[in-house]
C-alpha cells in the first residue's frame, strides 16, 4: 500500500511471461499473463495451502497481514496463513518463474502432521486437461473403466490425484485448456525434486498442487497406487514443526501457448531437459553391453526335436518355449545373432538365425487363419498356441506385427550382405501383410487381433495395439518395395495420427497387452512408423509426426535420479534412473523398452541434437542392472537383466526383480549393435 493507502501493483517479466502482484489489503492478488491475456488470477491466500492433522486436505485458511516488496529482480510477499507465517519469493530464472515459499511456525506450540504447498487454480478449469508424466494423460481416457488406475476422478467430495515426485519421470504437473484466443498451458515443476508431491484436485474447479509430500488417489488422501490395479494406505509426507521451525519448498512455473492444440506437453519435456540436464550412469561401453547381452542371447538358444529358437526364459522355474513378438521377440534375437555373425565372421550364428526363422515359418501357421501365425511354441509339449481373451483364442496384432517387422529386418540384413534368402521367407512376409490389410476394422484401423477360428477382427477398441502391423508394412519396403503397400501404410498411419496424435486427446494406449491403458509402447510404434515414412518419402509431415511422438515418448523418460530408501538394493548398488523410461499408467516401473537407436538417428535427420544426446544417455544408462559375473543383480548368468526396476512406491521402492524375459536381451542388444555401427550417435 502506498502513502495514500491505495492499492499498488508490482510487476516482473521475462521471455513474454509476466507476474503482477496487486498489494493493498490483508491479502494480495497475483496474476500470470502473456501478451495474449491472463493465465491465472488469484488471491495469495488461494495459492497457499496449509493442512494440520490427519488425514490432510487441500485447505486454504487465507492470507492475512500481507506485505509485498521488491527483492532484487523479484518480488517477495509475507503473510500469515492459518497457524503459520509464509514468505513467498517470485523471480524469473532459467526460462520460468521461480517460487520459493518458506513456512514458519511462529507460535509457541509444536505443530504435528503439517502439510503445506502451492496451489494454482486454473481459470477455465472444467475444460482443463492435466498431465502427470508416466501417471496421468488427459484423464487416461482409454484405461479399462473396470480397472483401478490413476485418474483425477470426480467422487462425491470431488476428485484429486497427488503422487510422489519420484513417481514422475519429469517432475512436474502440466495443464492445458482452451482460453480466449486459443489453447494455453501451465506447468508446475519441482526445482529440487525428491520427497515432495505433485498433482491436481478437481472440486469446484481444477487446481494444480505442489506439496510437501502427501499423496491422494481418486480424491482419497493418504492412498497410493502400489501395484497393478492396487492401492494401499500411504502416510508419508507429513511434517512436524517445532516453534520457530521452518520448511521451504521451491518450484518453477512456466506458461504459454502450445505449438498446436494438445501439444503443450512438448514444452513440459523440453524445458525439463534444459532444467534438469539429464546425464545418467555409464557403467559399460557399447562393446561391453554387446558382449554381456550376447552371453544372454547364447544362453537362450535351444535346438531339439526339430525345434530351433531362443527361449523366453533361460532358467529353471519356467516351462521352456519360444515367444514371437511383444515380450518374446524370438526373431529379433535371430536378427541379433545374424548381425553378430556378420560382424565377427561367425557363420554358425547366421545358421542359427536361419534355423530359427525356418522353424517359425514352418510351424506357426498351423491352426491359424490364412496368412496369420501363432505366437507361442511350447518345447515340452511340441505344440503351437496363440493368445486368449475371455477364453477365446486369437492372433495378437501387436505380437504378429512385431514378428513381421523382425522377419523383414532379418531378410533385409542378409540381403544387404549378399546372403541368400529363401523365397519362402519373402512369401510368408507378403502373406502376413496381405492378411493384415484384409483384416482391418470398419473404421480402417488394425484390430486388437483376429479370432483364431475364422480370422474375424476382434471387435474391442484396438487403441494403438495394431500399429506394429503398420510398421511391418513399412519395414517390408526394404524387402519387396510396393507403392501400393506404401500408400496403404501411409493411409493407415494417417488414421492413427488423427485418432491419437493430432491433439493427443486420446493418447496412445493398449499396446502393452497386459495393461489396457495408456502406454509408452503404443507411442513407440507410431514414432517408428513416422520415422520409417520419413526415411522412405522425405515428406516434412512425417518429420513433424515423428517429432511430436518422440516428445510424447519422452514424457516417460526419467530426466533425474530419485533417491532410494537407505539400505535398499538400488541405493546400495548406485542405480541411477536418469534415462530410463517408465512403462504405462498401470505399471509404474522402469524398463529398457525404447527405440533408442531410431531416436538417435531421427535427431540427426531432423537437426535435433537433443534427441541424439538423450539417446546416448539412455543406451548407456541401460547398461546398469546387467549381470557381469555370477551373483550380480541376483542373477547367475552374465548378461541377464531384470525387466523391472522400481524407483517409486510401486511394488517395492528401491528394488528390482529377477523376471528376465527374452525381450530385455533383444531390445538392448539390438539397440547397442545398431548404435555401435554408427559412432556419430555416441555424441
Amino acid at each position: 500500500m502506498n502513502a495514500s493507502g491505495a492499492a499498488r501493483t508490482l510487476r516482473v517479466e521475462s521471455e513474454g511471461m509476466v507476474l503482477e502482484i496487486e498489494a493493498g489489503g490483508p491479502d494480495a492478488r497475483l496474476s500470470l499473463s502473456r501478451d495474449d491475456g491472463r493465465y491465472l488470477t488469484a488471491g495469495l491466500g488461494d495459492l497457499l495451502a496449509v493442512s494440520v492433522g490427519r488425514p490432510w486436505r487441500p485447505a486454504f485458511p487465507g492470507a492475512g497481514g500481507t506485505t509485498v516488496h521488491r527483492s532484487g529482480a523479484g518480488l517477495t510477499a509475507r503473510c500469515a496463513v492459518g497457524p503459520l507465517e509464509a514468505e513467498a519469493t517470485f523471480a524469473f530464472g532459467e526460462g520460468a518463474l521461480h517460487t520459493e515459499v518458506t513456512w514458519r511456525n511462529a507460535g509457541e506450540r509444536p505443530l504435528r502432521d503439517v502439510v503445506v504447498g502451492l496451489a494454482l487454480p486454473l481459470p477455465d478449469a472444467t475444460a482443463a486437461s492435466v498431465t502427470l508424466p508416466g501417471v496421468l494423460y488427459r484423464g487416461n481416457p482409454s484405461a479399462d473403466p473396470d480397472r483401478t488406475v490413476p485418474r483425477l476422478g470426480v467422487g462425491p467430495r470431488g476428485g484429486g490425484l497427488v503422487v510422489e515426485e519420484h513417481r514422475l519421470p519429469v517432475p512436474g504437473v502440466h495443464a492445458e485448456w482452451h482460453g480466449p484466443g486459443g489453447d494455453r498451458f501451465l506447468t508446475l515443476y519441482a526445482r529440487d525434486p525428491g520427497e515432495g508431491s505433485l498433482g491436481a484436485v478437481a472440486r469446484e474447479g481444477t487446481a494444480l498442487l505442489a506439496l510437501s509430500g502427501p499423496v491422494m488417489f481418486d480424491g482419497r488422501p493418504d492412498v497410493a497406487y502400489t501395484h497393478k490395479a492396487t492401492t494401499a494406505p500411504h502416510h508419508g509426507g507429513y511434517r512436524d514443526l517445532a516453534p520457530g521451525a521452518a520448511l521451504t519448498l521451491r518450484h518453477a512455473l512456466r506458461w504459454g501457448r502450445p505449438e498446436r492444440p494438445g501439444h503443450g506437453f512438448r514444452d513440459l519435456v523440453h524445458h525439463g531437459l534444459r532444467r534438469y540436464a539429464p546425464s545418467g550412469a555409464r557403467p559399460l561401453s557399447l562393446d561391453g553391453i554387446v558382449e554381456l547381452k550376447t552371453a544372454a542371447l547364447d544362453r537362450r538358444w535351444r535346438e531339439a526335436a526339430g525345434a530351433a529358437g531362443y527361449v523366453k526364459f533361460p532358467g529353471p522355474g519356467h516351462a521352456p518355449g519360444f515367444m514371437y513378438g511383444w515380450t518374446g521377440q524370438c526373431l529379433r534375437l535371430a536378427w541379433c545373432d545374424a548381425r553378430l555373425g556378420l560382424e565377427r565372421g561367425e557363420e554358425w550364428r547366421l545358421e542359427r538365425c536361419r534355423r530359427a526363422v525356418d522353424f517359425y515359418l514352418d510351424g506357426s501357421a498351423r491352426g491359424a487363419p490364412p496368412g496369420l501365425r501363432l505366437s507361442f511354441y511350447h518345447l515340452g509339449e511340441r505344440r503351437w498356441t496363440g493368445f486368449e481373451r475371455g477364453g477365446r483364442p486369437f492372433v495378437s496384432a501387436r505380437a504378429f506385427g512385431d514378428t513381421l517387422g523382425d522377419l523383414a529386418d532379418v531378410i533385409a540384413l542378409l540381403r544387404e550382405h549378399g546372403r541368400a534368402v529363401p523365397e519362402s521367407w519373402v512369401t510368408a512376409l507378403d502373406q502376413g501383410l496381405d492378411a493384415v490389410c484384409r483384416g482391418l476394422l470398419p473404421d480402417g484401423l488394425v484390430p486388437l487381433g483376429w479370432a483364431s477360428a475364422d480370422g474375424a477382427p476382434l471387435p474391442e477398441p484396438p487403441g494403438a495395439a495394431g500399429l506394429p502391423c503398420v510398421l511391418a508394412l513399412l519395414r517390408a519396403q526394404r524387402v519387396t518395395p510396393s507403392p501400393a503397400l506404401l500408400a496403404t501404410a501411409a493411409e493407415l498411419l494417417g488414421r492413427y495420427q488423427r485418432a491419437h496424435a493430432d491433439d493427443f486427446a486420446t493418447p496412445f494406449a493398449h499396446a502393452t497387452l497386459d495393461a489396457a491403458c495408456e502406454d509408452k509402447e503404443g507411442g513407440i510404434a507410431f514414432f517408428l512408423s513416422a520415422y520409417e515414412l520419413l526415411l522412405l518419402t522425405g515428406e516434412s509431415r512425417y518429420r513433424a509426426w515423428a517429432a511430436a511422438a518422440a516428445d510424447w515418448l519422452l514424457t516417460w523418460v526419467y530426466q533425474w535420479n530419485p533417491a532410494y530408501p537407505p539400505g535398499s538394493p538400488l541405493r546400495e548398488r548406485g542405480f541411477d534412473a536418469t534415462g530410463w523410461p517408465a512403462v504405462s499408467v498401470q505399471n509404474h516401473h522402469v524398463d529398457v523398452f525404447f527405440p533408442v537407436h531410431e531416436l538417435a538417428r531421427f535427431g540427426e535427420l531432423a537437426g535435433r541434437p537433443e534427441y541424439t544426446a538423450l539417446a546416448d544417455t539412455m543406451i548407456h544408462a541401460m547398461g546398469q542392472g546387467i549381470c557381469a559375473r555370477p551373483g550380480e543383480w541376483d542373477f547367475d548368468g552374465p548378461g541377464e537383466q531384470a525387466e523391472g526396476f522400481f524407483p517409486t512406491h510401486w511394488q517395492a521402492r528401491g528394488t528390482s526383480n529377477t523376471w528376465n524375459p527374452s525381450w530385455v536381451t533383444a531390445q538392448v542388444l539390438a539397440n547397442a549393435l545398431r548404435l555401435r555401427a554408427a559412432p556419430a550417435a555416441e555424441g
